[in-house]
């Protein structure tokens, strides 16, 4: 039956539209482990603007760079609130990360150590930013296959940093202020409870972390991550970072075992912002199966044709 949801807090809706059940699959691409002709490939460091951050500092594990076509530059901030003509200057850095010296690694096979560099990376680049006033986020994602975006297949994460909270993130804060006003508790931690006592969206739960479906998704076989430790930002246990970390894995691997492309982003607050105890850290994975088009475009919503239910049954089968 068909339906429409709302999201567990933004004011978006999407429409269920379930068809007859096909598995996801995409074409897989098979990669060198090297490329002499790939940027990010090690020997080509010089094609790239020098790294701000290597590790280790020779026979790097990970590199950042700025990104040689920034979205954002850090010139002289300049803002203008004209009635409807309001502007600011694209204030930030834009980085990019590349995660692995091999071309061909997907991210569902990194070890849990390189996903721990990754993680020490990104919080080096969040602190950085944190130290210019005129930043107010940072925003941590990554492209996976040309469907997703990905511009280059060698496996890399791009961090922009911005002038503004980014509307979205600003919604969720908003009506997650709102809850707690009302129920003196977090509603991530709340949602998080019905979810996992209800059972039917939750692909995967420990003792420190939940994997599930969304009740309102963008996309088919979408999932979200959450720590089971309430924390806002970047700041867990190392514990916590870790299961959140193997998480993620296990979700990459689960769409590796169907070649399918994927973003995932990831929603926080900065270590210093308030309200840290009225959000909830969590990761978003997108894998890219249905594409807007006039109707998503012309309304704000999506037509999700596959219910966070049935994507949650079959991604229990796969995850490992």
């Amino acid at each position: 039956m068909n339906e429409i949801r709302k999201d567990y807090l933004l004011d978006r809706w999407v429409i269920l539209s379930p068809k007859r059940s096909k598995r996801p699959h995409s074409i897989s691409q098979n990669l060198p482990i090297k490329d002499e002709a790939c940027i990010f490939c090690p020997g080509n460091e010089k094609m790239t603007p020098p790294a701000i951050i290597q590790k280790p500092s020779s026979n790097w594990n990970v590199r950042v760079f700025e990104n040689k076509f920034p979205a954002v530059i850090k010139k002289k901030y300049v803002e203008s609130l004209e009635k409807f003509f309001s502007s600011m200057q694209a204030y930030g850095k834009h980085y990019i990360m590349v995660d692995t010296p091999l071309h061909n690694l997907h991210p569902g096979n990194y070890s849990l150590e390189q996903w721990q560099t990754w993680f020490e990376t990104v919080a080096d680049i969040i602190y950085m930013e944190m130290a210019d006033e005129n930043i107010k986020y940072v925003s941590v994602f990554k492209n996976h296959g040309i469907e997703a975006g990905a511009s280059q297949p060698h496996p890399h994460t791009q961090i922009i940093s911005l002038p503004t909270v980014p509307s979205m993130i600003k919604q969720e804060l908003e009506k997650a202020k709102e809850y707690f006003e009302f129920t003196g508790g977090c509603a991530f931690c709340d949602i998080l409870k019905v979810e996992t006592r209800i059972k039917k969206r939750v692909v995967f739960e420990n003792s420190k972390v939940s994997v599930i479906c969304p009740y309102a998704p963008l996309q088919p076989y979408e999932t979200w991550i959450f720590p089971k430790q309430h924390t806002a930002s970047i700041h867990m246990t190392k514990k916590t970072r870790d299961e959140v970390l193997l998480a993620l894995k296990k979700v990459l691997k689960a769409y590796n075992s169907l070649n399918l492309p994927f973003n995932f982003m990831l929603h926080m607050l900065y270590p210093s912002m308030d309200d840290g105890d009225k959000y909830h850290f969590h990761i978003e994975i997108f894998p890219r199966i249905e594409r807007d088009a006039g109707f998503e475009f012309g309304t704000g919503m999506n037509i999700t044709t596959v219910t966070p239910e049935d994507s949650a049954k079959f991604l229990r089968k796969i995850f490992k």
